[in-house]
């Protein structure tokens, strides 16, 4: 015969629920069920029962499940904090511009010597030894 799993109290389940209430309106704090631990005071087993509980027991007016899927849903599986979020996909803005950035010194390049190219077909060198001459263009005197 399996081992009955403990229950836990409405005080332990009201006091999870509170947790996840005080993480939806923090925008620093992480999205995680051990920051529900800290802000609860309780220990792991007891808060893993809590949900675990709440997930079998369908009339079960807490919704705890449902609270936490639903803070959680919108930052995806990194369960980053709302600013911690809102870093992150800086970061990554920013990354794709120095990208794209990087992206257009190239074609830049491509460009310059292109231009290069045709300046150099325009005006044929004088010197045998294949380096550019660079004219100095004196300023008339008025």
């Amino acid at each position: 015969m399996p081992a009955k799993r403990k229950r836990v109290s409405d005080d332990v389940l009201t006091r999870v629920s509170d947790a996840i209430k005080v993480l939806s309106v923090d925008q620093n704090a992480p999205r995680t069920k051990r920051q529900i631990e800290i802000l609860s005071g309780l220990g792991h087993d007891a808060v893993a029962r809590a949900f675990r509980q709440d997930a079998t027991e369908p009339d079960n007016p807490y919704r705890l499940n449902e609270k936490f899927n639903h803070l959680i849903g919108a930052l995806g599986s990194g369960r980053r904090s709302p600013a911690g979020e809102e870093k992150h996909q800086d970061k990554q803005k920013i990354a794709e511009l120095k990208q794209q950035v990087s992206e257009l010194n190239r074609q830049l390049d491509r460009y310059a010597m292109t231009l290069f190219a045709y300046y150099l077909e325009d005006n044929p060198r004088t010197e045998t030894n294949g380096a550019v001459s660079i004219r100095r263009h004196r300023r008339q005197r008025s």
